[in-house]
């Protein structure tokens, strides 16, 4: 087991950080802080972090490959232009649910949007997984869901991974070309694999998955057999969401959150909400390129 110690990077102290993710074209990291209605860019080659404010509530951020943004606001799926002054609906999500919002999502290997819900007011399974084809298309992939996170994909594009923070098994589901065909396989780990809860996942170039494990003040990866090699250990009992990136991508970049903390939580871990680094020696895979 190799064991690792995360440090802040920005010190941006988020009510809630979510869905990092890497642009190679920028050399900088991407994130939300869902409750304060913001979307925060890290430039890793000038070491500064900006923030940009947002008419409402986002669960994640990718980079367009035609330029501008895609965003998960809570009901819909929206483009937005470099500066974030114009936003565009490309897909309705959940509109029969009021008690929903769109959560985690990733870029798939064909230029899609894979995305999950999250049931804000209890633990119901009443949410699901989508995809948001290249052309707006939006396909129902499974529903019975409370807490979607953990959404990722092998580096062939083969293997979709999935977890349900409120159950906690780490799914696979095995896919074909164009999700012609989609179909679930064993489980990568189980809800006891590590302290703490699963939530956001990268997965690096030899196909480990690193989970940041809610509650757990840590992030694990667990190799394709299941096997557990790696541990970091983070200054926050939250890490929400986790990116491999950095000049050689090989820089684990870690969100956090501060609300649902107990005050004596945030007392003894004050610099939960932050941005956080580690080098983990492991690279993260060549990144999608989202064409929605």
């Amino acid at each position: 087991m190799r064991l690792h110690h995360a440090r802040t990077a920005f010190d941006c102290h988020n009510i809630l950080g979510e869905g990092c993710n890497w642009s190679e074209s920028d050399q900088s990291l991407w994130w939300t802080d869902i409750e304060a209605k913001c979307v925060l860019r890290w430039d890793d080659s000038g070491k500064v972090g900006a923030v940009r404010q947002l008419p409402n509530r986002a669960a994640f951020i990718f980079p367009r490959a035609r330029g501008g943004f895609v965003l998960g606001f809570p009901k819909s799926v929206v483009v937005t232009d470099s500066n974030f002054t114009d936003f565009v609906q490309v897909a309705e999500i959940e509109p029969h649910l009021p008690q929903t919002r769109v959560n985690d999502a990733k870029i798939d290997p064909h230029g899609g949007i894979v995305l999950g819900t999250y049931n804000e007011q209890s633990r119901e399974p009443v949410g699901g997984v989508y995809r948001i084809a290249p052309n707006g298309d939006v396909v129902t992939l499974f529903s019975g869901v409370s807490a979607a996170n953990g959404l990722e994909f092998s580096p062939d594009g083969r293997i979709m991974y999935f977890t349900d923070t409120a159950e906690g098994t780490i799914r696979r589901f095995a896919l074909a070309p164009q999700f012609s065909s989609f179909a679930e396989i064993s489980p990568l780990a189980g809800p006891n694999i590590a302290q703490g809860s699963p939530d956001g996942a990268t997965v690096d170039i030899e196909g480990g998955y690193w989970s940041a494990r809610l509650r757990g003040g840590c992030v694990v990866r667990i190799d394709r057999n299941g096997h557990l090699t790696d541990r970091v250990y983070m200054p926050s009992m939250a890490p929400t969401c986790v990116a491999l990136g950095g000049e050689d991508m090989r820089t684990l970049f870690i969100t956090s959150r501060r609300i649902r903390q107990s005050s004596d939580e945030l007392l003894r871990f004050p610099e939960s909400g932050n941005l956080f680094r580690v080098e983990v020696g492991r690279a993260g895979r060549p990144t999608f390129s989202c064409i929605v």
